[in-house]
């Protein structure tokens, strides 16, 4: 399977690749200020939209990735500042949160749906964002924070966003190389 990354110029990009790369997938990083005719999006299974700092209703922040939203990716999962892509895509509200949560280890309340099927109700996992998206009805809720009650989790209704809030690969978020081989098999089960 082959993955798009695309960087939002953060420091754990690379982390959350070499957890691709072990589950044995092939992953091309691109800059999120890339030139959308270098690549075809028909050559990806999915893309991953990285964490990063700004915010995304800053189209400066956001580079090219409401662009690729449009480019056709069967699937796509957004962490972090991903997630919030993904919310604003999906008309979500973008806010500030109360509390900042800057390498906070919190505890997740999960569903169990989405890319949450068959993780533990509670978890704990790191928190680094001030922003947070609002739901609506195009957004299925998959966890909250047991702390603030914010949005950790997210699927689309049509089962082609996935959205974390939180850092499955960071060391000290619980089940994130599950949540990860999760994703990865809603996208090889369609493929």
């Amino acid at each position: 399977m082959r993955v798009m990354l695309l960087d939002n110029k953060d420091s754990f990009t690379y982390n959350i690749v070499h957890l691709l790369q072990k589950e044995g997938l092939d992953v091309d990083v691109f800059d999120n200020e890339i030139n959308q005719n270098s690549f075809d999006a028909g050559n990806y299974d999915a893309l991953i939209i990285s964490p990063g700092p700004g915010n995304p209703l800053n189209k400066r922040d956001r580079g090219v990735g409401m662009e690729l939203l449009g480019r056709g990716f069967p699937f796509v999962l957004g962490i972090c500042f991903g997630n919030q892509l993904l919310g604003y895509k999906l008309g979500c509200d973008i806010y500030r949160t109360e509390n900042l949560m800057h390498g906070e280890i919190d505890t997740m309340k999960s569903e169990g749906t989405g890319i949450l099927t068959g993780i533990p109700e509670k978890f704990k996992a790191v928190r680094y964002h001030s922003l947070a998206i609002r739901p609506n009805r195009k957004v299925i809720v998959d966890a909250v924070s047991t702390t603030d009650g914010t949005v950790m989790a997210f699927h689309s209704a049509d089962e082609r966003y996935y959205g974390l809030q939180f850092h499955p690969e960071s060391y000290y978020s619980q089940y994130g190389k599950e949540i990860m081989k999760n994703f990865i098999g809603v996208v090889s089960g369609h493929s």
